[in-house]
């Protein structure tokens, strides 16, 4: 279900919330603030199959998940807002492009859209499932303005993660189109994120600091580093029988749900100063 929620996170928050690490911060910055442009895009090439779809309970979900993904864009826009006032231009010009190039891709290509669109929930699928199995490496070194974004967004990624993915079975189910899809989808978030990470690095005089990129290749790819844990996760999408509920995972956010039906998940409302002037 939809979630309306605000969060305390301003310029005025640490400019290193990821445990004080500058790569850390920087690398799920980057990443993060893709999501206005992303999730608009998806809600774009659910809702151009919409009128396809027979079965009520999945037009109800499309509601919902359409629902979440405009509230998910709106709290990442606050978040790039908040880089912008800390010095991080680079931000807003690039979301700009990307925004551009998402619409032309949906008007043009609708059917390849809906595919890289489950291929990049399964993405957030599995990074949502990692923020409560592995909360060491996801919420423990968060500072305290930035955890409630990430248990929410997580949860409701976790939610409804099987929808576009519905949506696709029932408009083409294509398992090459989707294959095809991914692979393209998996180099292009890598050179994307990589991409929007330098400029972060080179603003903070970091983006040539041996000591820096070392210790992040050592989070990302690393024994127990991000990438790798997530990879046997990853590959099951490569299955022909795959379907993204085959991860049970609804058991990891009971206690979300249940903190937020009670009224205990409280966020305050940002101040004035978290907003870039017009």
């Amino acid at each position: 279900m939809p979630r309306f929620v605000t969060f305390n996170i301003t310029e005025k928050s640490p400019r290193y919330w990821h445990g004080g690490n500058a790569f850390n911060t920087h690398f799920f910055n980057a990443f993060f603030t893709t999501f206005p442009a992303g999730e608009t895009f998806f809600v774009r090439s659910v809702q151009k199959y919409r009128h396809l779809i027979k079965d009520e309970e999945l037009q109800a979900d499309i509601n919902d998940f359409s629902t979440q993904e405009g509230n998910h864009s709106s709290a990442h826009d606050l978040h790039g807002d908040v880089l912008a006032l800390q010095g991080y231009k680079s931000i807003a010009r690039d979301n700009r492009f990307l925004d551009a190039g998402l619409k032309l891709f949906n008007k043009t290509m609708p059917r390849f859209s809906l595919a890289v669109t489950i291929a990049i929930e399964h993405f957030t699928a599995i990074l949502s499932h990692q923020v409560y199995a592995t909360p060491e490496l996801f919420i423990e070194p968060l500072h305290e303005d930035f955890k409630p974004l990430f248990l929410w967004h997580a949860a409701e990624e976790i939610e409804h993660k099987g929808v576009a993915y519905d949506v696709y079975e029932e408009v083409d189910g294509s398992y090459w189109l989707r294959i095809i899809a991914m692979m393209l989808t998996t180099v292009a978030i890598l050179m994307l994120v990589f991409i929007r990470l330098s400029p972060l690095l080179r603003k903070d005089g970091l983006l040539f600091s041996g000591s820096t990129w070392k210790q992040g290749m050592s989070f990302l790819f690393g024994k127990n580093g991000l990438f790798t844990l997530v990879v046997p996760h990853y590959l099951q999408f490569y299955r022909r029988s795959f379907h993204p509920w085959d991860q049970q995972d609804y058991h990891f956010i009971d206690e979300f749900r249940a903190q937020f039906d009670s009224g205990d998940f409280v966020n305050e409302i940002p101040t004035p100063e978290a907003t870039v002037p017009a």
